[in-house]
C-alpha cells in the first residue's frame, strides 16, 4: 500500500500539470483572437474612411453635374415640355368650342386650318423637336423593313421559252446545262434519223431568252428542273418515265422506276449466296433517271425489254492456241496479263503446256456484271528454318540430320473480289498461327582424318569428260575388266597408298541422285543419272558419310561421301562404275586415264 500512494500522487500531479498546459495555451488562443478582433474594426474603421471621403465627393459632383444638365440641358426640353402642355390645352378648348358650333363642316374647316396655322406658328419648336425625333425613328424602321424584304433575294436568270417563263437559275452555265442534257434526251430518239432536207439537223431544243433579274433564292431551280421545263415546252412528244444509264451510257426508259429495279435485283438475285459475309453488287455504275423523255417506241421500253438487254453479252470469250516453244509466263506477257490471271480463268491449266491447247485469256463479258466481295480463310505453310551444329563425332565435309524439319501452318484470311464467277482479287486481312514450325537440326562434321581435311586435297581432273571421284586417293588398285584370279571386274577400284579410309568422294559430273543407301555387296552406295543415258556408281563408302539422297541434284564436284570399306571387301577403296544406258563400261576413258 506505501509503494502505491506515491505512484498515484504522480499520476495526479501529471494529470493536473497537461489540464494547467492546455488551459495556458487556450488562453492565449483566446488572448490573440481578442487582440486580432479589435486591431480589425480599427483598421476596417479607416479604410472605410479613406474610401468614403472620395466616394462622397464623386456622388456630390455627380448630383452637380445632375442638376447643371437639367437646368442647363435640359432647360430647352423642359420649355418644350411647358409649349406642348399649353397646346394640349388650347387643341382641347378649340376642340371644344367646334363641338358647341352649329357653323357650317366648310366653315368649320376653314376655322380648323387657321387654328393649326396658328398653333404651328405659335409653337414652331414643339413641332421641330418633334419631328426631330420621329424621323430617325422612322428611317430606321424603313431601313429594318428593306433588309428584311431583301434577305433572301438574290441575282438569277429569267429563263424565257416560246414566250414562257419556265424558271429562274443561278447562271447563264446552269442554264446551258440544263439545254445539253434535254438535247442529249431528245437526241436519242433522232440519232439514226436522217438529215432534214436542207442538210441541217432538227433542232429539238430551241434558245431561250434570259435576263437578270432580282428573284428569291426559293425561285432559283437547278438543271435538272429547267431541263424537264425545256422538253415540256418543246415540239417534241415526250412521256414521264424512268431513263436507266448503265457507265454513262443510255440504255432505254422505263415507264415504271420499281418494274426497272425488280429486272436489276433479279439479276443481283442469281449471284446470291447464304454466307453471311459476302457483298453483292453491279461493277458498271447503274443510275436511274427520272424525268421526260421522248416518247417513241425505240426509247421508252418495257421491263422484258430490259431484262434481255441486260442479259446479253458485251463480248464473246477469247481464246489462245499454245505452240511450240509457248510457256505459261510467255503468253502472260505477251497479251500484258499475269500467270496468277490466266491460271484464275483456266483453273484446270498446269504449267506443262502442250501445243494445241486452247487456254482462255478473257471470259465472256456480261452486259452488267455482278462483283461478289467476301472472305475467305486459307492454310499456308510457314517454312521451317535450318540449324547447323558443328560436331567432332563426323569428318569435315560429313552431315547428320538429328532433328527432321517440320513446316509450321498460318491461317490467312483474305478479302477476295469475284466478278461474274472468276476470282479477280484479293486482298490479305489477316494472318493467324495455327502449328509453330520446328527447327531442323543437322550436325555438321569437324572432324579431321588422317591426312587432312578434304580440303587438304582438290578435286582432280585428268582430261576426261569426268572428274577424278576421289580426293587425296588417286591409285588404281584394280582396273576395268578381268581380273588375274578370274572373273570380270565391271568398274574400277580406286585406292591412296597408305590407307584410303575417310578420303572424300565426289560426284563426277552434275545430275540427279537416283539411289543413295545400302546396295548389297556394294555397301554404302550412291548412283547418278547425268542425262542422255550416262550413269556413275560410287560403291563401299564409309557409314554415315553420305551427304545426298534420292532425288536430290548434284554439281560436279560435290562431295557425297567417304571411301569406306561396306558391303563385300577385303579393305578400303572406292569402287567406281561408268554406265551408258544401263551398260558398265571402262572409266578410264571417261575419266583421263
Amino acid at each position: 500500500m506505501c509503494s502505491a500512494e506515491p505512484a498515484a500522487e504522480k499520476r495526479r500531479r501529471w494529470s493536473y500539470g497537461v489540464l494547467y498546459m492546455l488551459d495556458s495555451i487556450y488562453n492565449q488562443i483566446y488572448f490573440i483572437g481578442l487582440q486580432t478582433i479589435r486591431i480589425g474594426k480599427r483598421l476596417g474603421r479607416w479604410i472605410f474612411t479613406l474610401l468614403s471621403k472620395p466616394v462622397k465627393a464623386l456622388v456630390t459632383l455627380l448630383i452637380s453635374a445632375v442638376v447643371v444638365t437639367d437646368k442647363l440641358a435640359l432647360k430647352a426640353f423642359h420649355e418644350i415640355m411647358g409649349d406642348f402642355k399649353e397646346l394640349f390645352g388650347k387643341v382641347k378648348k378649340v376642340s371644344a368650342d367646334m363641338s358647341a358650333s352649329e357653323n357650317s363642316r366648310a366653315s368649320k374647316g376653314a376655322r380648323l386650318k387657321a387654328y393649326f396655322l396658328l398653333a404651328f406658328k405659335t409653337y414652331r419648336r414643339a413641332f421641330v423637336y418633334v419631328l426631330n425625333i420621329l424621323l430617325p425613328v422612322l428611317s430606321l424602321a424603313l431601313l429594318v423593313y428593306v433588309i428584311g424584304s431583301f434577305s433572301d433575294v438574290t441575282l438569277g436568270l429569267e429563263i424565257t421559252y416560246n414566250g414562257e417563263v419556265i424558271g429562274y437559275v443561278s447562271s447563264e452555265a446552269e442554264y446551258k446545262q440544263a439545254r445539253q442534257q434535254a438535247l442529249e434526251r431528245l437526241d436519242i430518239s433522232v440519232a439514226s434519223a436522217p438529215a432534214e432536207e436542207d442538210g441541217e439537223e432538227k433542232q429539238l431544243i430551241g434558245q431561250a431568252d434570259y435576263k437578270i433579274k432580282p428573284v428569291k433564292l426559293s425561285q432559283i431551280s437547278d438543271s435538272s428542273v429547267i431541263c424537264d421545263k425545256l422538253i415540256e415546252k418543246s415540239d417534241s412528244k415526250i412521256t414521264n418515265a424512268c431513263g436507266i444509264y448503265v457507265d454513262n451510257a443510255f440504255v432505254c426508259a422505263v415507264k415504271n422506276e420499281t418494274d426497272a429495279l425488280s429486272v436489276f435485283d433479279g439479276i443481283l438475285a442469281e449471284y446470291e449466296t447464304d454466307e453471311e459475309n459476302a457483298a453483292v453488287s453491279f461493277v458498271e455504275d447503274i443510275e436511274y433517271v427520272q424525268g421526260l423523255y421522248p416518247d417513241d417506241g425505240s426509247i421508252v421500253r418495257d421491263a422484258a425489254y430490259l431484262n434481255e438487254v441486260l442479259h446479253s453479252k458485251k463480248s464473246e470469250a477469247q481464246y489462245y492456241t499454245v505452240e511450240a516453244g509457248d510457256t505459261v509466263s510467255q503468253i502472260a506477257q505477251r497479251f500484258d496479263m499475269t500467270t496468277t490471271q490466266i491460271f484464275n480463268l483456266n483453273p484446270s491449266l498446269k504449267e506443262n503446256i502442250y501445243i494445241g491447247q486452247k487456254i482462255l485469256l478473257s471470259g465472256e463479258v456480261n452486259f452488267v456484271r455482278v462483283q461478289i466481295t467476301k472472305t475467305e480463310k486459307r492454310t499456308v505453310e510457314i517454312p521451317y528454318d535450318t540449324v547447323k551444329v558443328n560436331t567432332s563425332s563426323l569428318y569435315v565435309g560429313d552431315q547428320r540430320t538429328v532433328v527432321k524439319g517440320v513446316n509450321g501452318l498460318e491461317e490467312v484470311t483474305e478479302l477476295v473480289t469475284y466478278i461474274d464467277g472468276v476470282r479477280v482479287s484479293s486482298k490479305e486481312v489477316s494472318r493467324t498461327t495455327v502449328r509453330e514450325a520446328v527447327d531442323e537440326k543437322i550436325q555438321v562434321g569437324t572432324k579431321q582424318n588422317y591426312y587432312g581435311s578434304s580440303t587438304g586435297g582438290s578435286v582432280v581432273s585428268y582430261g576426261g569428260r569426268l572428274l577424278w571421284p576421289a580426293i587425296g586417293a588417286t591409285s588404281i588398285s584394280s582396273p576395268y575388266g578381268p581380273r588375274s584370279l578370274g572373273g570380270w571386274h565391271g568398274g574400277m577400284d580406286i585406292v591412296r597408298p597408305g590407307g584410303s579410309l575417310g578420303c572424300a568422294v565426289v560426284a563426277a559430273e552434275s545430275g540427279t541422285v537416283t539411289f543413295a543407301g545400302w546396295y548389297g555387296s556394294g555397301g554404302y552406295t550412291v548412283m547418278i543419272n547425268h542425262g542422255n543415258g550416262l550413269s556413275t556408281l560410287y560403291a563401299h563408302m564409309q557409314q554415315g558419310s553420305l551427304t545426298v539422297s534420292a532425288g536430290q541434284r548434284v554439281s560436279r564436284g560435290q562431295q557425297i561421301g567417304r571411301i569406306g570399306a561396306t558391303g563385300y571387301v577385303t579393305g578400303p577403296h572406292l569402287h567406281f562404275e561408268v554406265r551408258v544406258n544401263g551398260t558398265k563400261v571402262n572409266p578410264a576413258k571417261y575419266l583421263g586415264r
